[in-house]
Parts: C-alpha cells; sequence; structure tokens
C-alpha cells in the first residue's frame, strides 16, 4: 500500500472528521468570543478547542485512506462492532418475537405480512451495507441501524401496548386509528428502507463503473487483457 497523493491528501485532511470537529469546536468557542462570553486568553481558548475537536475526530475516526500499489483506493465499508452486531440482532429478535407472540390477535394477517417483509429487509439492508464495495455515507449508516435497534420495535411495542378494540375504533390523529397508523409508519419505514437499498446499489454500481476505469487505463483498451476463446482452442 503507498499513501494518496499530495493534492488527495490535502483534500482528505480538510474533510477528515478530525478537521471537521475541531473546526466545529473552534467555531464554538470563537462564537463566545464574539458574544462577550470569553474575554481573557480567547485565542488559546480557540486554539485549544480546534484541538480538541481534532484528537477526538483522529480517535473516533482513526482510518486513514491508503492507495494500493495498483493505484485503487479500497473502500470504506459499514462497519459493525461485535457489541453492535450483537445488539442488532436482539432487535430484530425482538420484533420477531413481539409478532409472533399472541397477543389476542393484535397482528393479523395483513398486519403481520408488511412487518415480516420489513424485518428481513432491514435485515438485508445491513448485510448488504457491510460487505458493500462503496462508502457508505455516515447518515446512510446511522438510519439503517436506527430501523433496526429504534424505529421498528418501538413502533412494535408502542402498538401492543394498545388494547387490541381500541386500536381499531378509536380515532387519534387525522381521524385514524392506531391500527392504521401503524400501517402508515410501516409504509414509511418500508419507503425508507427502499431509498437507502437504492442508494445503495448507486454507489455500488459506481464502484464497479470506477474499477472498470481502472482497468480500462491499467492495460488500455486495445490490449489483451480480456482474452478472447478463440485463444484457448486447440
Amino acid at each position: 500500500m503507498k499513501p494518496i497523493g499530495r493534492t488527495e491528501m490535502l483534500f482528505d485532511l480538510l474533510s477528515s472528521p478530525a478537521n471537521l470537529l475541531g473546526l466545529g469546536l473552534g467555531s464554538l468557542a470563537l462564537l463566545a468570543r464574539l458574544a462577550g462570553v470569553i474575554d481573557a486568553f480567547w485565542l488559546p481558548i480557540v486554539l485549544g478547542s480546534y484541538g480538541l475537536g481534532a484528537q477526538i475526530g483522529w480517535l473516533l475516526f482513526p482510518r486513514r485512506r491508503e492507495r494500493s500499489e495498483d493505484g485503487v483506493v479500497p473502500p470504506l465499508p459499514l462497519v459493525r462492532t461485535k457489541a453492535e452486531r450483537a445488539a442488532i440482532e436482539r432487535s430484530l429478535e425482538r420484533v420477531l418475537r413481539v409478532v409472533n407472540k399472541d397477543h389476542g390477535e393484535v397482528f393479523d394477517p395483513v398486519l403481520k405480512q408488511p412487518i415480516l417483509q420489513l424485518h428481513g429487509q432491514i435485515k438485508i439492508l445491513l448485510e448488504r451495507m457491510e460487505a458493500s464495495a462503496g462508502f457508505i455515507p455516515v447518515e446512510a449508516a446511522f438510519s439503517a441501524k436506527r430501523l433496526a435497534l429504534d424505529y421498528l420495535p418501538n413502533l412494535l411495542e408502542g402498538y401492543v401496548a394498545i388494547p387490541t378494540e381500541f386500536a381499531a375504533r378509536e380515532h387519534l390523529i387525522d381521524g385514524k386509528t392506531a391500527r392504521e397508523l401503524l400501517q402508515d409508519n410501516l409504509a414509511v419505514l418500508q419507503r425508507e428502507v427502499a431509498k437507502l437499498a437504492d442508494d445503495l446499489a448507486a454507489r455500488d454500481a459506481r464502484s464497479f463503473v470506477a474499477h472498470i476505469s481502472f482497468l480500462q487505463d491499467r492495460f488500455e483498451r486495445n490490449s489483451e487483457f480480456i482474452v478472447p476463446a478463440s485463444h484457448f482452442e486447440t
């Protein structure tokens, strides 16, 4: 592995979490100076705030982009720690327990089908993100994880707490019952999963195209990198 070029290194430095966190804390200290909150030693405080933010950034995001000998920058896929993976698996299992447990016919087939479908889509999305060849934005990774850890399980557990008859009869918001609101919100989550999956597919496609371009540049378009079948004929 060899380091990336100077221009790319400067870009990575400026856009790195360490620099952004440093600028964020430094800006807050500068705003405090402008607002008159701090007066004496304001410059060391601003510089120290930047340094503190940068240190936090380096500790939280220590990874450095490098380039292989062929000039290819390795992708930065979704990374899940062992503890985080276990927490997600427990949360998804909790969803299945809530749905499959006998709650007095709380989840009839009409409700159960989209819930199980969404459960499977979230699980596949997280697996695809972890195996992705493309860079996963922080926002997308956060949303995917929260879908499994919070959004879906909390939605179901909140609905289960409402008596079945009440959930189907009483209008709560915009003239809709709890059952109707559950269906609406399941649809919202399904759209979010579909959007994240489409974005992931587009990023993987861009990574594939970039690799194809690299191969074409590396071996030239008219080279014999792709050996014709006739080459193997006897």
